[in-house]
């Protein structure tokens, strides 16, 4: 291939795998850590001057506490008029709520993103012009890549095992493939 051809077929790869990363980017929303956790940046209030503030929970308020750090909540707590913490007053979850909404984001990114550079990667390897051919099949090499790399940390160990098996019999296949014509 030629300089130039080799040049087309980055910026092809590139930007188709843009196009589409982008794509589902504008149309499926990201969760966003404020609509679950509106007030965990609220102000607390002041403790004041000379104050000797020390929380003694008592033993069912701490067993209470502790499940709530258990259950990945963190614990609210009640003020005095002095700005003191005077009990626990509830458990709040909405930091485990936005983790859950994230990765069932990224789960849906993975679902989506996959099969196009799936389809990408065939696509490139059915054109009989090189240049388009090759630029798509690497898009679709970056868009699984991409895929994989949104939803890998949520992914359990065998899942990752699995998909990067599935991934890579899949290169082999279309190298084999190609490498035939």
């Amino acid at each position: 291939m030629k300089p130039k051809e080799i040049a087309m077929v980055i910026a092809l790869a590139i930007l188709t795998s843009f196009f589409f990363g982008l794509f589902v980017d504008a149309i499926y929303e990201r969760p966003e850590y404020e609509d679950f956790c509106k007030e965990r940046f609220r102000e607390y209030p002041k403790i004041a001057p000379g104050a000797n503030c020390v929380f003694q929970p008592i033993r069912t308020e701490q067993a209470e506490i502790d499940k709530c750090y258990r259950d990945k909540g963190f614990p609210e707590y009640n003020f005095d008029e002095k700005g003191c913490e005077a009990g626990f007053k509830e458990c709040n979850f909405c930091q485990k709520d936005f983790d859950n909404a994230h990765e069932e984001y990224n789960r849906n990114v993975f679902v989506i993103i996959a099969p196009i550079g799936i389809i990408l990667l065939v696509a490139g390897l059915l054109l009989s012009f090189e240049v388009v051919g090759t630029g798509l099949m690497f898009s679709g090499i970056l868009l699984a890549a991409y895929a994989t790399i949104i939803y890998f940390s949520d992914m359990s160990k065998w899942l990752r095992v699995l998909v990067i098996f599935i991934e890579l019999v899949l290169l082999i296949l279309i190298s084999i493939k190609k490498l035939r014509k």
